[in-house]
């Protein structure tokens, strides 16, 4: 069974990026973390920079005062569920926030169809790949890109490596406000609900990106090629599971590399020269 992805791969990794203090840092107010090829921007970083939605994040904050907290507070008890059920400390949770339950209704229904757990947020097993664990105590993958003498990589932790019926899988669990769609809304869709729709297919788009982006991580950190994968989705009225096959994780793939691309060939240069920018009008201040 571990023959396709050995439990003890030996890596040339140093662990010395770990030493210093927390592996995880914020540089320029964006999420990045340390690793072999030095720090690394988050994926989530990557995705928020170059889809344009991070302004638009920024005014949904404003209108709605610790939203923003409360997704991610919720967010973070659902996943702990999520490892302590697959990793098996849980099976059968006692909630007792009703939000929660609602988030968690239906899920544990779909995880259970995985089997041969081998990473729930960390490590099935402790003593693998202990060179993901950071000195945070969460493990994630990198990458360091695929252009020649440029560090246009890229790191973060992926949920979920399992199986599903013998494949390997790597799988995504979103909690959300709305259900997700695999489709751009189309003539047939009711006015009311255009707007919903558009926004479920691009949360869905950007998280097949996000693991496309893991799935590289996996393969060059610690060997793993997986041949789904899973995004689950959990809202207060239902549950859902969307799958893609290896043909299509090839196609995010090389969507993921111009994404990485832009984000160091245009994003960045752009910000640089809005320091460079603002220092000028500071020191015209002075």
């Amino acid at each position: 069974m571990w023959g396709r992805y050995p439990s003890n791969i030996l890596r040339n990794y140093s662990l010395d990026y770990r030493s210093q203090g927390d592996t995880r840092l914020t540089i320029n107010g964006s999420r990045h973390y340390k690793t072999p090829y030095g720090s690394l921007p988050s994926v989530t970083t990557i995705l928020s920079e170059t889809s344009g939605s991070k302004a638009a994040l920024e005014r949904w904050a404003k209108k709605n005062p610790g939203g923003r907290e409360a997704a991610a507070a919720r967010g973070t008890k659902v996943h702990s569920l999520m490892e302590d059920y697959l990793l098996g400390v849980d099976k059968d949770p006692q909630i007792d926030d009703p939000e929660i339950q609602l988030f968690w209704n239906g899920l544990s229904d779909n995880l259970s169809k995985l089997d041969n757990i081998i990473w729930a947020e960390n490590p099935a097993n402790v003593d693998d790949y202990a060179w993901c664990r950071g000195s945070d105590g969460i493990s994630r993958v990198w990458h360091p890109g695929f252009y020649e003498g440029k560090n246009y990589g890229w790191a973060g932790a992926p949920d979920i490596v399992a199986e599903y019926k013998g494949k390997i899988v790597l799988g995504d669990l979103k909690t959300s406000n709305g259900p997700y769609y695999s489709q751009w809304p189309d003539s047939s869709t009711p006015k009311n609900e255009y707007g919903k729709r558009r926004a479920g297919f691009m949360k869905y788009q950007k998280c097949q990106l996000q693991l496309a982006a893991y799935a590289l991580g996996l393969e060059h950190t610690i060997g793993i090629v997986p041949e789904l994968c899973m995004t689950f989705v959990a809202t207060k009225e239902t549950s859902q599971v969307f799958v893609i096959q290896r043909g299509a994780i090839e196609k995010y793939k090389n969507k993921w590399r111009e994404t990485v691309k832009k984000y160091y060939e245009v994003i960045l240069p752009e910000q640089k020269e809005r320091e460079i920018e603002m220092l000028g009008i500071d020191g015209d201040i002075m």
